[in-house]
């Protein structure tokens, strides 16, 4: 059931604004408030962050994996960090705004045994066409509706109960080759982006900035901005 909100907000002209947010998942009532003050927050960003504090150097800058004149921001998470669930909602509409040359790329953060599994479930799910909604619904398990899904049986209930997947299909995925290269190139990403942290965002393999730079949810993203301008502004020719 889509679950519709009306926040009233009084403008600068005599007449309020009604804003109406529309959402697939349920989100918390201050959450809301949060994306909504969020957006006032990006109308009027900061001219500049401040390096060592609000955004990090990548040293030495890492390859992308995108064309010549497109840039990329890879967002390392992990399903179950509340802060990443937090950030989905503001991530999602920098994605539908973005210039036409950037791209996004999301990268499971396997940064310790216990996140391998989520990372796994991931790219299974990547592998079996439903990324989509598989990354809302697993992030709607945790993060609201508290389920355990910590093993291997745990995700193959998961994925047959909701999105119709058998459990010989499932178990062929979930133990397949072309997942574990995937999960293995994953954790080569993080160390090289020196990850100790989630969620973190990398633009164009030389920045990095998230959660642990001094920054609301609101904030990362007109950071991510703010960077990707720079990053743009290189690309033609001028100064960063």
């Amino acid at each position: 059931m889509r679950r519709t909100l009306y926040v009233f907000a009084r403008g600068t002209g005599q007449d309020g604004i009604k804003v109406m947010i529309m959402r697939k998942f349920f989100l918390p009532f201050w959450l809301v408030l949060g994306l909504l003050a969020g957006t006032a927050h990006s109308a009027n960003a900061p001219a500049a962050f401040k390096e060592g504090i609000n955004y990090i150097p990548v040293v030495p800058a890492q390859p992308t994996s995108v064309p010549p004149g497109q840039i990329q921001v890879v967002e390392f998470f992990w399903y179950g960090c509340p802060r990443c669930f937090e950030l989905q909602p503001y991530l999602e509409a920098w994605d539908r705004n973005k210039p036409a040359n950037v791209v996004l790329k999301r990268v499971p953060a396997a940064l310790n045994p216990q996140w391998d599994i989520a990372a796994r479930a991931y790219y299974t799910a990547m592998q079996l066409g439903i990324l989509a909604k598989a990354n809302e619904a697993i992030y709607q398990a945790l993060q609201v509706n508290h389920m355990n899904l910590a093993t291997a049986t745990d995700y193959e209930n998961f994925f047959a109960s909701r999105f119709d997947v058998n459990a010989k299909q499932f178990e062929t995925v979930w133990n397949s080759f072309e997942v574990d290269a995937r999960i293995s190139q994953a954790k080569v990403l993080a160390q090289r982006y020196g990850i100790t942290d989630v969620p973190t965002l990398a633009v164009n393999g030389k920045w990095l900035t998230g959660s642990g730079y001094r920054l609301s949810n609101a904030q990362i993203m007109d950071a991510v901005n703010w960077l990707v301008q720079r990053e743009q502004t290189a690309l033609t020719g001028g100064t960063q």
